[in-house]
């Protein structure tokens, strides 16, 4: 939401700004990878000068059995993942060989769901230098929706989404602006075929059976797609639909008519659903489709079906945009390579924080003066106590912005309440890794320090937990300036000392705060003194608050650190 913008919280109506650290990097030339559950996919995308949209360089595919059996399970094996370090090990060589300056690799439900999901990535990443953003199955569904909205501008009204991938497929119901409805659901086409068709083979009986648990688990869906206001218009995406696309195509006597647009009505898909299982049942092959598309066609096939009489759709339009092209989109809009189109949607990750704030009801003048305040110390300690660049910087914005959203639930131990709404929340815009730290910065903005037997620190990646400490102690701090919620503290300046005999930290570090006219800020200074001592530890350093217009309480918050929050 723009900055000024009004929002309903708790029964008032406040301004709200925009979250100053939603910032992300990437173009003019952007490689998004894809890595799916049937075949990892690359684009690589160009922005024009006019910043108006984009062209493409270039795109490859590989396809990845290998990751199909991780579906079952849930285990990434040492073949997937040396199939995978090859795969992107040659995308990487062909996005450098196409001046490609970002790289920008997602992961989906092969990954999410694998019991050694991150420690694959964090292999790509040490062998690669790569780093994979897994996403959410909402997530998943946000950027197919920005890329259907890209590709058709003419698509206008409600309309709904069907895309089926191999792991899962994306049910979405919007119109240009709002996004009504989106979820994920464990209906991939690969994971279908693993389930129903892997011992035996097809059968009568199976395919009957798919058919029953697929309209089972729509029934949720479609319910829900109708209490969102229904749709005028179905868009079908990816690589299952295309293929049974094209499949139609032949078989009305127009194989070269574009894709993108292409009609397919409920009555020529039920034949062609019909041709596939008895091709399939007699052991014939089906033409036009390629040999690792053919294993999962059928259940694919299925899914689109029992999707279109799942929602009373009558026709389905296929669009060649998904899931990779919204990422391209997502990001030019971010980084502003993308203007003048689509404006509702530059700013996924500080809307979704806010919409989360609202939903909870938390206040958003202590939180965002937190978050304030936070900014300033990390940004005035930038190249000192640490180099993290504008992307942790969103990340402490949110988790400031969030940080107290637990007392929802309750007022003792809402940070831990905190923790647990951020990570169910459906923070939209973020990687799941990127929500679990934002979750742990607020989980420990207060309270006790991590540890080993905490649940939240448990489940945290270990590569991001010195981030999430060094990111908590900087939000104990801002938290505590404002431990009166009345903002008395309007400003601040953060002053170092000379550095130590290294010459690598500085031995004090003083916070100059601004105070409003006619207030004192003892509170706050109370609540730095049994605050400090995390970051003071975490950092090296000697944290004082120097307060001109009182000596003495400068003096109260300059001692011995006082005791941790219990």
């Amino acid at each position: 939401m723009a900055k000024g913008q009004k929002s309903k919280s708790g029964g008032g109506t406040v301004n709200r700004k925009s979250g100053p650290f939603a910032k992300a990097s990437g173009g003019p030339v952007l490689a998004v990878i894809d890595m799916g559950t049937n075949s990892f996919h690359m684009i690589i995308c160009r922005a024009r000068a006019s910043r108006d949209g984009f062209d493409v360089i270039s795109r490859v595919r590989d396809a990845t059995p290998f990751f199909r059996k991780s579906l079952v399970n849930h285990f990434i094996d040492d073949e997937a993942q040396d199939a995978a370090v090859t795969i992107l090990a040659n995308m990487l060589n062909h996005a450098d060989a196409r001046d490609a300056s970002t790289v920008v690799a997602v992961a989906t439900s092969a990954v999410r769901e694998s019991r050694n999901g991150q420690d694959s990535l964090n292999l790509i990443r040490a062998e690669l230098n790569l780093n994979v953003r897994t996403l959410s199955g909402k997530e998943e569904a946000r950027l197919i929706y920005l890329g259907v909205l890209f590709s058709m501008p003419d698509l206008s009204g409600r309309f709904a989404i069907v895309d089926i991938g191999g792991g899962s497929t994306e049910i979405i119901a919007a119109d240009r602006k709002t996004c009504y409805f989106a979820e994920s659901y464990k209906l991939g086409a690969a994971r279908l075929t693993q389930r129903f068709f892997r011992k035996t083979g097809p059968t009568p009986e199976s395919i009957e059976e798919l058919h029953d648990e697929v309209r089972g688990e729509l029934r949720p869906a479609a319910a829900a797609v109708m209490s969102a206001g229904g749709f005028k218009q179905l868009i079908g995406t990816s690589g299952t639909i295309q293929a049974l696309a094209k499949l139609d195509r032949v078989r009305m006597g127009k194989p070269n008519l574009s894709l993108q647009g292409w009609k397919i009505p409920l009555s020529r898909l039920t034949e062609l659903v019909s041709y596939i299982e008895s091709q399939t049942l007699s052991g014939g092959k089906i033409k036009g489709v390629s040999s690792d598309r053919s294993e999962t066609i059928l259940a694919g096939a299925i899914v689109l079906l029992e999707t279109m009489r799942s929602l009373n759709a009558d026709s389905l339009t296929v669009c060649t945009a998904a899931l990779r092209e919204g990422v391209v989109v997502d990001r030019f809009l971010q980084t502003g390579w993308l203007k003048g189109v689509l404006d509702d949607h530059r700013d996924p990750r500080s809307e979704s924080v806010y919409t989360l704030v609202d939903k909870y009801g938390a206040g958003y003048q202590h939180a965002e003066h937190v978050a304030y305040l936070a900014s300033i110390i990390f940004e005035q300690t930038r190249g000192v106590l640490h180099d993290y660049t504008d992307e942790e910087a969103h990340l402490l914005w949110a988790a400031a912005m969030l940080h107290d959203i637990g007392t929802h639930i309750g007022r003792k131990g809402h940070h831990k309440h905190s923790h647990y709404l951020i990570r169910n929340g459906g923070l939209l815009g973020h990687s799941e890794e990127e929500v679990a730290i934002i979750a742990s910065v607020a989980r420990y903005h207060r309270g006790s320090e991590p540890k080993d037997t905490h649940e939240a620190w448990i489940g945290l990646n270990e590569s991001a937990r010195p981030l999430v400490e060094d990111l908590s102690a900087i939000l104990r701090i801002a938290e505590a300036l404002d431990r009166s919620h009345r903002q008395v503290i309007e400003n601040l300046k953060v002053t170092m000392s000379a550095l130590d005999k290294k010459g690598r930290r500085p031995l004090t570090i003083s916070l100059v705060p601004t105070v409003a006219e006619g207030e004192d800020c003892m509170a706050e200074a109370w609540a730095l003194s049994e605050k400090k001592a995390y970051f003071e530890s975490r950092f090296q350093v000697r944290l004082e608050l120097l307060v001109e217009t009182s000596s003495a309480l400068a003096q109260s918050t300059s001692g011995a650190a006082g005791r941790s929050q219990p």
